[in-house]
């Protein structure tokens, strides 16, 4: 799987590019490491220049896709069109105007929010789906996921690895880790990782710094999902060739993320969000969805909070209990009530990009279908081997338990049925 289309660098400014992909042009970030210049051939990631290549290779691989990149096209856009009509006149304004551009106030999102009639949810998906269409075109971007510990410190209310629970833990070696990468990269094409675990400081900046510093050097993007660490620690691994971050507030509301999350910093987690972002960082960020005792209210907050720390993109999922935790007999949300999220989040902000998270799948096989045609665009490939996979066990009976090779022919499957390409998503500049 080469999911990734290679672009030629046709302008340079600074640190900002532009790439062309068969016509379409998209803003990217240049590291700045990297001597690129206006006419190289390069893949990028997550809005982000991640290698080049040479010109013959690049060229070999955009002739296999010259003819299905313009049909993906216009699928997508016959896709992406709004069918239904039928819902009361005030959601239909409201619907409009967010499919002309204009912004929503917190009154039209929560009516949005509240939407229960199946008519209305299916216009809501489909304006969602049609904005996203119309800023991102097809554009989208897939990342592998490398689940490296389940070792935790913290006591989270609603996590199944957390430090209280007794279940078997694993640690990956760092040898381990850059193996699996380099593995996916050479067999598969991948060229972004998400390295994620529990709060785990059994990797020291030492180690953390090889395994970002050995990937980078193989011309992938570094994503870090590691939880809480000093500043000083992500200025390290920025120097070490990370450049994306994924770290979730959780929620919005402080009284709840103090009760579910004790001896941790609302506080510390947002300054830290915004300390990663001014090194430099790629950032995704967002909540969970479901929470004891959550309103509409609160969703809104979420969604403004996420917002207001400028993201590349969002990532958020339901609440899905863990058993032996305080939470385990909490009721998870709905597939809409995430779908809905997911859609109103595209409508206040436009130019987000939107991950379509492994929970939701587990709420529903057809939700990652669906989470795509709601207003997302952005997807994530299990690669922790499944001798560890099953005991990254964060809530229960997660989904991804197809071996890597069916997993990746499966998502390329349902991308292309919704007419998605890997050209890639720029970011917020």
């Amino acid at each position: 799987m080469c999911y990734a289309i290679p672009a030629k660098l046709i302008a340079v400014n600074g640190q900002i590019g532009v790439l062309d992909y068969f016509g379409e042009q998209r803003k990217v970030l240049l590291d700045e490491t990297e001597n690129y210049q206006v006419g190289d051939y390069v893949f990028a990631q997550g809005g982000i220049v991640v290698s080049r290549l040479e010109e013959a290779e690049a060229l070999s691989i955009l002739d296999t896709w010259k003819d299905i990149f313009f049909e993906l096209k216009r699928q997508d856009q016959e896709l992406a069109q709004i069918h239904t009509q039928n819902a009361a006149p005030n959601i239909l304004a409201i619907l409009q105007k967010a499919n002309h551009g204009q912004e929503l106030n917190r009154e039209d999102a929560q009516i949005l929010l509240q939407l229960k009639h199946p008519h209305e949810l299916t216009m809501l998906y489909e304006v969602a789906n049609a904005v996203r269409q119309k800023v991102h075109g097809n554009a989208s971007c897939v990342h592998g996921i490398i689940e490296f510990s389940n070792y935790c410190k913290n006591s989270c209310h609603y996590c199944g690895i957390r430090c209280e629970r007794e279940i078997p833990r694993y640690r990956m070696q760092p040898e381990e880790i850059i193996t699996l990468a380099h593995d996916a990269m050479e067999r598969y094409g991948f060229k972004a990782f998400v390295l994620q675990s529990g709060e785990d400081e059994w990797y020291d900046d030492e180690k953390l710094v090889h395994i970002v510093e050995t990937i980078k050097q193989m011309g992938a993007l570094v994503f870090l999902s590691i939880g809480v660490r000093s500043v000083n620690t992500y200025q390290k691994l920025y120097h070490a060739g990370a450049r994306a971050a994924l770290m979730r507030f959780e929620t919005a509301n402080s009284e709840t993320f103090a009760k579910l999350r004790p001896q941790t910093s609302f506080r510390e987690r947002l300054d830290l969000l915004q300390a990663l972002k001014k090194i430099g960082y790629i950032i995704a960020t967002g909540f969970i969805v479901g929470f004891p005792g959550e309103t509409v209210t609160d969703i809104i907050e979420n969604l403004l909070l996420t917002r207001s720390l400028q993201p590349d993109m969002y990532s958020f999922g339901p609440f899905i209990p863990a058993s032996d935790t305080p939470l385990a007999s909490h009721i998870m949300p709905t597939k809409d009530d995430i779908l809905k999220t997911i859609a109103v989040a595209r409508l206040m902000d436009r130019d987000s990009n939107i991950l379509v998270t492994t929970a939701l799948e587990t709420l529903d096989p057809q939700a990652k279908r669906e989470g795509l045609l709601a207003g997302a665009n952005s997807l994530m490939i299990n690669l922790t081997p499944l001798k560890y996979r099953e005991q990254y066990a964060i809530y229960d009976n997660r989904a991804c338990k197809l071996e890597l090779k069916d997993a990746i022919d499966e998502t390329t499957k349902l991308l292309f049925s919704l007419g998605r390409a890997p050209t890639d998503l720029s970011v917020n500049i």
